[in-house]
């Protein structure tokens, strides 16, 4: 198929990209609140949410390999241990808090309900913070790689 020429200049163009921009992060969060308003309002999870769940990972993957394979991190975080700490910290209380409420929510067990939220807590950092560092890795040999490239 042949690629047809832009009929938009370039501030357009950048107006365009903006635009494609928020559409994207729009339909990212509301996805991740979608399947959270449902994994506290249903019962059986995993049939409520898989559709949901299908493509808001499909959305994280292709930015993740994306962003990594053209050598960007983040606009304002940097690629480094400390961050990677700090965002695992976040994400596992957010999801500890998440879960032990939900898990309240339909249980009425507080003992079970904190008893989750650690697990969670416990769970998600590992989880976490091990893939933040394995992309971080990744990242830093394509960064190394992509300035080799340009020296050369």
């Amino acid at each position: 198929m042949k690629k047809q020429n832009s009929n938009l200049d370039e501030m357009q163009e950048q107006k365009l990209l903006k635009i494609e921009s928020k559409g994207f992060w729009f339909a990212f969060w509301a996805l991740l609140a979608a399947i959270m308003i449902q994994t506290v309002v249903y019962d059986s999870t995993t049939h409520a949410i898989a559709g949901e769940w299908i493509v808001f990972m499909c959305l994280s993957i292709y930015m993740v390999i994306c962003c990594i394979k053209n050598g960007i991190w983040d606009r304002k975080l940097k690629a480094n241990g400390k961050t990677n700490v700090i965002v695992s910290l976040t994400s596992s209380l957010l999801c500890a808090l998440f879960f032990a409420v939900s898990s309240y929510i339909k249980y009425d067990a507080l003992m079970g309900s904190i008893a989750t939220g650690i697990i969670m807590f416990i769970s998600v950092f590992i989880l976490t913070f091990g893939a933040l560092t394995i992309s971080m890795k990744i990242y830093e040999k394509k960064v190394s790689k992509m300035e080799t490239d340009c020296d050369e």
